[in-house]
């Protein structure tokens, strides 16, 4: 039989700054009242909410109390008095929910002391635990960036990963060398990471690294490598990408076909055009899109084909496409495109036919002087 006077007045001790009472109520629920977790999360929450240095001792009891909700809420409280050295130590605890919200803590405390523990902790066996300890090193800025270089050639392959991302959101060129280094990890998923961050950096350094990616036996690899040759814009790239084209990875063969359509080299022409005969639809649509960014007059008969394309994706592209190449010869075509069954393709048809209609009448009108 349970037997209690009254609940604790939470309220009552948080007003008069009643820390003992607090601490007490967080140990045994209070000297008549049974051991309510509710209860102890008030009480939690209570010297959180007081600016009294004697509440951090229970606040650390608190962080191994048997509910789940406590604990997190313990964590919250030693951020208001920013016990940093507290949730450094809470990194290591079994649960995993009081680890992620340690690392969140930290973060957003900014301290300094907290970058190497953090760094320690990227081998997390749960994955929002890593997340969290990566988004605190990013808000720890740039004194970070040493300490994840160094794990970035560490054994774990976890934290060699996280150490990559968290890289790549700092922004530190100081880890574009490091991370190229990376692009050859024995882990595909590091090696990946690596890709993804570099290609943040957008520095030319990562052009020849990311030509040879275009090899590597993992697809995420290639694909990223791919996107990023395309947006360093250099021309070296156009024989490589044009090269995965014929990758065996239909989702690289369409980020290839894209990259060339950003690099605007005439030398992507007839690849693209046979890439607009892919098996694979986005392969098509990505095809027909390189080529209305490069503007060659070579594209417009295949792109007019590409009208009566089955996938009504591609045939939006490659109304878009003729309406920028704005030659005469896809006219007819477009009208006929007015008709098709999907209204995105006659959007598309409609506006490529006003551009060709604005372009004859910029011609009727241009003025030549001798």
């Amino acid at each position: 039989m349970r037997l209690f006077d009254s609940k604790p007045d939470i309220a009552k001790m948080l007003a008069n700054g009643d820390v003992e009472n607090l601490a007490r109520t967080i140990e045994n629920g209070g000297q008549y009242f049974d051991h309510d977790e509710n209860t102890r999360k008030e009480a939690v929450d209570a010297l959180g909410s007081l600016a009294d240095h004697r509440a951090i001792d229970p606040l650390i009891g608190a962080l191994h109390d048997e509910d789940e909700r406590v604990r997190v809420s313990a964590v919250a409280a030693l951020k208001k008095h920013q016990a940093s050295y507290p949730l450094v130590n809470a990194l290591q605890v079994r649960d995993s929910d009081v680890r992620r919200a340690a690392a969140e803590a930290l973060g957003e405390l900014v301290n300094p002391l907290a970058i190497l523990p953090l760094t320690k902790v990227l081998d997390d066996e749960d994955a929002r635990v890593r997340t969290a300890s990566v988004e605190a090193l990013v808000k720890l800025g740039e004194s970070s960036t040493d300490p994840l270089i160094s794990t970035l050639g560490g054994a774990s392959n976890k934290a060699r990963r996280a150490a990559a991302e968290a890289l790549g959101q700092l922004g530190n060129n100081r880890a574009v060398l490091p991370l190229i280094a990376a692009l050859k990890d024995q882990d595909w998923h590091v090696s990946f990471a690596a890709a993804c961050a570099l290609k943040q950096f957008n520095d030319l350094r990562s052009l020849e690294p990311f030509i040879a990616a275009l090899g590597d036996e993992e697809t995420d690899v290639r694909r990223v490598a791919a996107e990023a040759l395309g947006q360093l814009g250099d021309s070296r790239a156009v024989e490589p990408l044009v090269r995965v084209l014929y990758a065996e990875n239909s989702d690289v063969r369409r980020v290839a076909a894209e990259a060339l359509g950003q690099l605007g080299d005439s030398r992507a022409v007839l690849p693209l055009v046979v890439a607009l005969s892919d098996k694979f639809w986005n392969v098509r649509e990505a095809a027909a899109w390189a080529l209305g960014q490069l503007g060659n007059p070579q594209a417009v008969e295949p792109l007019i084909k590409c009208l009566e394309d089955p996938y009504d994706d591609v045939r939006e592209v490659a109304a878009w496409a003729l309406g920028h190449l704005g030659d005469h010869r896809a006219l007819n075509s477009l009208n006929e495109a007015l008709n098709d069954d999907s209204e995105r393709v006659q959007k598309a048809a409609a506006q490529a036919i006003k551009a060709l209609a604005n372009k004859s009448s910029r011609g009727k009108h241009t003025i030549t002087i001798a």
